[in-house]
């Protein structure tokens, strides 16, 4: 048998070649390793996911808030003769308080100068009505001469009152702008049926919500004549309702 004779040089190419060979196949083993990993392909990989949820409600709100919730003019008399002066009432209101030239013939009573704040504190633009029960006119309220006694009301907006303390905001336009704005904008007489105040139905939502104009004064007059009813305390109990789409 004949051996054959290989170089060294052709023993060197095989190895090399060799080489060449293993790392070849090494780094395309490393290549689909990583590939595999990146894909999620590797055998036994674990996956596993998680939700979250976010809720909200949002509220319409109907509110009709009345920061001034008493009127107290207190305890006192009509002072008939008064120096010179013959008295034949005292009259007094909760704009200006005792009416001026008039502050002599008020014995006692208190000078009240805040009405009634009705607010709307809540977020919708509502109606708003009254009723009353209780002393709710001039002959159980104040009683005395028919021609004289006086227990009336009106409105004034926020942004027009003398005193409008209690408001959140300090109204600077009218609160009941639509529909010809608040009813009985002069002095009315109390009585126990009440009456819508702004707007006038189910319909007309005219109090306004924006805090800028937000707000209204239900104001109230007496007059009391000097033979009016004594030592008894009156009551008249106001109730002021809001309305509103929502």
């Amino acid at each position: 048998m004949k051996m054959i004779n290989i170089s060294n040089k052709t023993i060197a190419i095989l190895l090399v070649v060799v080489m060449i060979i293993t790392i070849s196949g090494t780094l395309i083993s490393i290549n689909r390793l990583v590939h595999f990993s990146e894909s999620d392909w590797l055998t036994g990989a674990a996956v596993n996911t998680t939700t979250g949820t976010a809720t909200i409600t949002v509220l319409t709100i109907t509110q009709i808030t009345n920061r001034v919730p008493t009127i107290n003019f207190g305890t006192g008399y009509v002072n008939e003769t008064n120096g010179t002066d013959v008295c034949p009432y005292c009259q007094m209101d909760t704009i200006t308080g005792i009416s001026p030239g008039n502050v002599s013939c008020c014995a006692l009573f208190n000078n009240v100068t805040a009405g009634f704040l009705l607010e709307n504190t809540g977020t919708e633009n509502m109606s708003v009505n009254f009723s009353c029960v209780g002393s709710c006119n001039a002959s159980t309220f104040i009683n005395g001469s028919l021609s004289v006694h006086l227990f009336q009301f009106k409105m004034t907006n926020g942004s027009d009152a003398l005193n409008r303390s209690g408001d959140s905001v300090n109204d600077t336009s009218g609160s009941c702008s639509s529909g010809g704005g608040w009813n009985y904008t002069d002095w009315s007489n109390v009585s126990n049926a009440g009456s819508y105040l702004c707007g006038g139905n189910t319909t007309n939502y005219f109090f306004d919500k924006a805090s800028a104009s937000d707000a209204a004064i239900f104001d109230l007059r007496v007059r009391i004549p000097p033979d009016a009813r004594t030592n008894i305390q009156q009551t008249a109990n106001f109730t002021f309702s809001g309305n509103s789409i929502g």
